[in-house]
């Protein structure tokens, strides 16, 4: 089969630091373009590509690999760098673009693309707003190309592992967990504090990942139904003044959202419940735990590996090595969810974090936002998207704004 043409959209942080490096590994898929507005960025990015490049091809010489050390030097050769999203995409013949773009771009980026009959794959989150998002699944079913949602969180050690062990039975029934992902806070980066640039704060950017994996952790047959900002915290600001590009600033996004979420079946009528924390604040709520109706899963690291630990009702203990897919090849979640979707496009199937999926995860987002706004009460999301729709429909030139100006503190 032939290899998949890719092209990098936005060239940051996030590409730079955790994309690009999966990129050598993968023989199934070629990154023929770079693409920024800022032409800092892209020199960084093609920096950093040529000694990436350079390393691994040395390391296949060193071990014998001519094949895969020409590859990477063919692939270096070729690789064009663009300001101007629409420029690449008439110019290259790609079958994928990357987006890591900051949030407000991720809906007009991956509308470019698939109207240009590409193939997306999109960062978190995967708009500022559901509206935003829809706009995308639209396109999606319109235009009949494939579109993933990346949460990294999916194809990580010990979320899959612990998945494996979910389905087997290993806690019998799940029926709570606790999904935490906090720190002190991106504060070198001013663009993560405004609303406009990344529809909300903490919770959006941050809680986001733990919304997507407590999903799949309580089986994608399920679905979400209800949300609640959670007592006593909520979602609000609790440190307001920050230093952000080096002086003193009020807070005007939230920093720290701690909300439930119901998941149902809606043929069994099986439910489970997570609490998330998203938090820029430090984390304050247990950390996380799996609890089913005959034993628990937590996360751990001993002698520099990752262990899932099961213990059942007695207190027996079982621990099990996580791992990507066994005996295969699994340097990190991001190789892992770009080969999957590199796989998807080979064979043009769907991913399983496809366009609704990233949909619903910010309609469980803005439902919470809501909630908080309604005093903490439990929001459907049924409720949450019929109120985005009549903004929607009374703001039809400023629906995003509007929508962001009512749900963010």
């Amino acid at each position: 089969m032939k290899r998949i043409r890719v092209g990098a959209i936005g060239t940051g942080g996030i590409f730079r630091g955790a994309h690009l490096s999966a990129y050598p590994d993968l023989s199934s898929c070629q990154l023929v373009a770079l693409c920024d507005a800022s032409a800092e960025a892209l020199a960084a990015a093609e920096a950093r590509m040529k000694e990436l490049y350079k390393q691994k091809a040395k390391q296949a010489e060193e071990r014998g690999d001519l094949s895969t050390a020409e590859r990477l030097k063919q692939d270096l050769k070729e690789v064009k760098l663009y300001q101007d999203v629409q420029m690449m995409l008439q110019n290259e013949s790609l079958d994928l673009v990357d987006i890591c773009t900051q949030p407000n771009l991720h809906a007009p980026m991956a509308i470019a693309a698939l109207e240009a009959g590409v193939h997306v794959m999109c960062e978190k989150p995967m708009a500022r707003t559901w509206l935003e998002c829809m706009r995308v699944v639209e396109t999606v079913q319109r235009t009949g190309r494939l579109y993933q949602h990346n949460e990294n969180w999916l194809w990580d050690p010990f979320y899959y592992t612990a998945k494996k062990l979910i389905d087997a039975g290993w806690i019998g029934e799940p029926v709570m967990m606790f999904l935490a992902t906090a720190h002190g806070g991106p504060e070198g980066n001013p663009n993560f504090w405004n609303a406009e640039t990344g529809g909300g704060g903490s919770l959006l950017d941050n809680g986001i990942h733990a919304v997507g994996a407590s999903w799949y952790l309580s089986g994608l047959e399920k679905r979400p139904t209800s949300v609640k900002a959670a007592e006593p915290v909520g979602i609000t600001i609790r440190m307001p003044q920050r230093i952000l590009s080096g002086q003193f600033q009020q807070v005007r996004v939230e920093d720290d959202g701690h909300i439930l979420i119901r998941f149902e079946h809606p043929q069994t009528g099986a439910w489970s419940t997570a609490h998330v924390e998203g938090s820029w604040s430090h984390r304050d709520s247990p950390d996380t735990v799996i609890i089913g109706t005959m034993g628990t899963i937590r996360f751990t690291h001993e002698d520099d590996k990752r262990i899932v630990v099961v213990e059942d009702a007695t207190g027996s203990c079982r621990r099990v090595e996580a791992t990507g897919p066994t005996w295969e090849y699994w340097p990190s979640s991001f190789y892992g969810e770009i080969r999957n979707m590199v796989e998807c496009v080979r064979k043009g199937v769907r991913s399983i974090s496809d366009e609704n999926f990233g949909a619903e995860c910010s309609a469980i987002v803005g439902a919470a936002y809501l909630s908080q706004k309604r005093g903490k009460r439990a929001v459907a999301l049924t409720e949450f998207k019929r109120f985005a729709n009549d903004i929607a429909r009374r703001y039809p030139d400023s629906a995003d704004t509007e929508l962001m100006s009512r749900l963010l503190p």
